[in-house]
C-alpha cells in the first residue's frame, strides 16, 4: 500500500469513526428528545424577545425625544421592562431544561459505558490501561456533558439570533448594515483555524489527563513497592514530567481560548466604529433618528453576545467531541465473548467437562499458542488435579470453562453443550472460580465472602469461612466479619486473602470448583486443615484443581500434567509417581525443597 493509499484509508476510518460517534450522540439526544424541543421552542421565544427589546428601546427613546405625553412614555417603558423580564424568564427555563437534559444524558452515558466494560473479556483489559478507563469515565464524560448543555443550546441559539438580529438591522438601515457587516466574512476564516487548533489541543489534553490518572492509579496501587525499592523520587520525578506535560498542553488551550473571544469581539467593535462615523453623519444629515441610532446601536451590541460566545461555544463543542470520540472508542468495542445467537435451552449444569482437540492462544500474544491439541474429559463429580511448570498452560486450561477467553466452536463442551453455545449466566452462575491473585474488595469480609450472593447472610458466610479455615482468623480482625479489609484487601495477609476467595467461592454452592493454585500462600498445616473440610465439599460436585504443589492435588481422582500447553502424563498420585516421569520429578524437588530448611538448622546446630 502506498503513502497515499493509506492516508487516504485513515481519512475515511476518521470520518467513519466521526459518523458513528455522531449517531450514537444523536441516540442519546434522542432519548431525551422532550427536553431539547421544549430548548427549541424556548430559543425560538428568546431570539422574538431578543430583537424586541432595541425596538422597544428606540420606541422608548423616540417618546422622550419627540415630546410625548409622560403617560405615554411610561407605558412604552413598561413594555419595555415586562420584555426584559419575560427575556429573561424564557433564557432561565430553556437552560434549565437542557442542561437537565445534558445531565441525564451523562448519567445514560456513565451507566452504559460502565455496563459495557463489565461485559467486555479479560484480553480487552490486558491493552487498556486501567487510569485511562478512569479518565473516560470521569474527565471526558464531563466535557460531553458541557457540550450537550451549554455548547449545544449555544449551537441552536446562536445562528437564530444571527440571523433575526442582522433581518432586524437590515430593517432600521441597509446601508448601514451592509457596512457593519464588512469584516463578518473574515470569521469563518477565523473559526476554521481555531477549530482545529481547538479540537487537537483538547484530545492532546485528554490523553494527557488519562496518562497522568494511569500513573497516579498504578503508584498508589503500588505504593509498597515503590517503598521497597525506595522509588520515591523517581516515580516523583515521572508524575512531574506528565504534569510538566499537561500543563503545556493546557496552556496551548488557554492561548487558543484567550485568542478566540478577543479577534472575535473585535468584529463588534469595528461594527460600532462604522455606526458612529456613518450613523453620526446620517443624524446630521436628517436621514436617521436618535431613536434608530440607538435602536442600531443596540442590535450592534446585542449581535456582540452571540459573536462573542461562538468562540466560547467553538471551544466547548471541540473538546466535547475529542471526548466523545474517546469514549466512542471503548463504547465501539465489540465484546469478544458474548451470548451466541444459537444458546440451547439449559437451565442449569451437572458438571460434565470435555476439552477435544483444543488449542488456544491469547489474542494479545505472538508467541506459540499456550494449549495445543489437548483433548481431556472430567466426568460429572469427580475432582482433576492439573500439575506442571510454570508456563504450562494449567491457568489457561481452567480459565477457558467459564469462557474467560474465547475459543471456537467444537472444543470445550460442558453437560455435552458447546460452551460457546450455552447462556453465559447459566454457564458463569454454575462455575466458582478462586484465582491465585485474590482480589478482595473494599467492604466488610462478610460482604466480601457473600460477593455473588443475592445477600448477604451470617450463617452462609460463617460456614463458608469454616470450611476455608478462616474463621479462627476473623476473630483477631478488629470488627469481625464486620471488618473492612481496604482496597484490594489490604488488612489481610496473602494467605487471609486466599482463604476469603475460597470461602467466597464455597459460600455459592457451584456445580464446578475451580482452585487456580488457591492455597500456594498458606503453609502446610493450614492446607491440609483446608483439604480435610474440602472433602466433604468436593462430594457430588465437578472440581478442578490447579496447583504448584503436588500435595495439593493427591487425593484427586485423576491428575494431569501439563508441559508446554500439552497433557503429557495422566493417572492418580500413585500410577505417576510409579512412572517416574515429569510428576515424580515435580514431587521430589518439593519434597527437597521442604525438608532442606530442616536440614540446614540441623546442620547451625552442630
Amino acid at each position: 500500500m502506498s503513502a497515499a493509499e493509506g492516508f487516504v484509508q485513515d481519512r475515511e476510518t476518521i470520518a467513519r469513526n466521526r459518523r458513528t460517534m455522531f449517531r450514537r450522540l444523536a441516540h442519546y439526544v434522542g432519548r431525551n428528545k422532550p427536553d431539547y424541543v421544549f430548548g427549541v421552542i424556548t430559543t425560538l421565544a428568546y431570539a422574538g424577545l431578543f430583537v424586541a427589546l432595541p425596538v422597544l428601546t428606540g420606541w422608548c427613546i423616540q417618546a422622550l425625544t419627540e415630546g410625548y405625553p409622560a403617560e405615554e412614555v411610561a407605558r412604552r417603558c413598561g413594555w419595555l421592562l415586562l420584555v426584559a423580564v419575560s427575556r429573561s424568564g424564557v433564557r432561565f427555563f430553556s437552560r434549565v431544561r437542557i442542561f437537565n437534559a445534558a445531565r441525564n444524558i451523562e448519567y445514560q452515558l456513565r451507566n452504559d459505558l460502565f455496563e459495557h466494560l463489565q461485559r467486555l473479556p479479560q484480553s480487552f483489559y490486558f491493552r487498556w490501561r486501567t487510569g485511562d478507563l478512569m479518565s473516560r469515565c470521569v474527565n471526558d464524560l464531563t466535557a460531553v456533558r458541557l457540550m450537550l448543555g451549554p455548547g449545544l443550546l449555544s449551537v441552536a441559539q446562536t445562528p437564530v439570533l444571527l440571523v433575526v438580529t442582522l433581518v432586524a438591522m437590515f430593517w432600521v438601515n441597509s446601508k448601514l448594515a451592509l457596512l457593519v457587516l464588512i469584516p463578518y466574512p473574515l470569521f469563518i476564516l477565523i473559526s476554521r483555524a481555531f477549530g482545529r487548533a481547538m479540537h487537537s489541543s483538547n484530545l492532546a489534553v485528554q490523553v494527557g489527563l488519562a496518562d497522568l490518572s494511569n500513573h497516579l492509579q498504578e503508584t498508589v496501587s503500588g505504593i509498597s513497592v515503590v517503598k521497597a525499592y525506595a522509588m520515591e523520587g523517581a516515580t516523583r520525578g515521572r508524575f512531574g514530567g506528565l504534569c510538566e506535560e499537561l500543563y503545556r498542553r493546557q496552556l496551548r488551550i488557554a492561548r487558543v481560548n484567550g485568542a478566540m473571544p478577543a479577534v472575535v469581539s473585535l468584529l463588534p467593535m469595528i461594527g460600532m466604529w462604522i455606526i458612529f462615523l456613518v450613523g453620526g453623519q446620517a443624524i446630521l444629515d436628517r436621514q436617521m433618528t436618535i431613536a434608530e441610532f440607538f435602536t442600531f446601536s443596540m442590535f450592534n451590541y446585542e449581535l456582540t453576545f452571540p459573536i462573542f460566545i461562538m468562540g466560547w461555544v467553538f471551544a466547548l463543542v471541540q473538546r466535547g467531541t475529542a471526548s466523545m470520540q474517546r469514549i466512542d472508542e471503548v463504547l465501539s468495542t465489540v465484546p469478544a465473548i458474548a451470548d451466541h445467537p444459537e444458546t440451547e435451552p439449559v437451565d442449569e449444569l451437572r458438571g460434565d467437562i470435555e476439552f477435544r482437540d483444543l488449542s488456544f492462544r491469547y489474542p494479545t500474544s505472538e508467541r506459540e499458542p499456550a494449549i495445543r491439541g489437548l483433548d481431556l474429559r472430567i466426568p460429572e463429580g469427580t475432582v482433576v488435579g492439573i500439575v506442571g511448570p510454570v508456563g504450562a498452560g494449567k491457568t489457561t486450561l481452567a480459565s477457558l470453562i467459564p469462557r474467560l477467553f474465547e475459543v471456537e466452536d467444537g472444543h470445550v463442551f460442558v453437560d455435552g453443550v458447546d460452551v460457546n453455545h450455552i447462556p453465559l449466566a447459566i454457564l458463569r452462575s454454575n462455575i466458582a472460580m478462586v484465582p491465585q491473585d485474590s482480589f478482595l474488595f473494599s467492604m466488610p469480609l462478610a460482604d466480601n465472602v457473600a460477593y455473588g450472593l443475592p445477600r448477604t447472610e451470617r450463617a452462609t458466610v460463617e460456614r463458608a469461612a469454616e470450611r476455608a479455615q478462616l474463621a479462627k482468623d476473623v476473630e483477631d480482625l478488629p470488627g469481625g466479619y464486620d471488618t473492612v479489609v481496604g482496597e484490594r484487601g489490604v488488612m489481610l495477609s496473602g494467605g487471609q486473602r486466599q482463604r476469603t476467595a475460597l470461602a467466597r467461592a464455597l459460600a455459592l454452592d457451584p456445580r464446578i470448583l475451580i482452585l487456580d493454585d488457591t492455597l500456594s500462600a498458606v503453609d502446610a498445616e493450614t492446607e491440609a486443615a483446608i483439604q480435610e473440610n474440602l472433602r466433604e465439599v468436593f462430594a457430588g460436585r465437578t472440581v478442578v484443581i490447579v496447583a504448584s504443589r503436588v500435595s495439593t492435588v493427591r487425593e484427586a481422582d485423576q491428575i494431569v500434567v501439563m508441559d508446554e500447553g500439552r497433557i503429557v502424563e495422566r493417572g492418580d498420585h500413585e500410577s505417576l509417581l510409579a512412572e517416574g516421569g515429569l510428576y515424580a520429578r515435580l514431587a521430589l524437588d518439593q519434597e527437597v525443597d521442604e525438608t532442606e530448611p530442616e536440614h540446614w538448622v540441623a546442620e547451625g546446630a552442630q
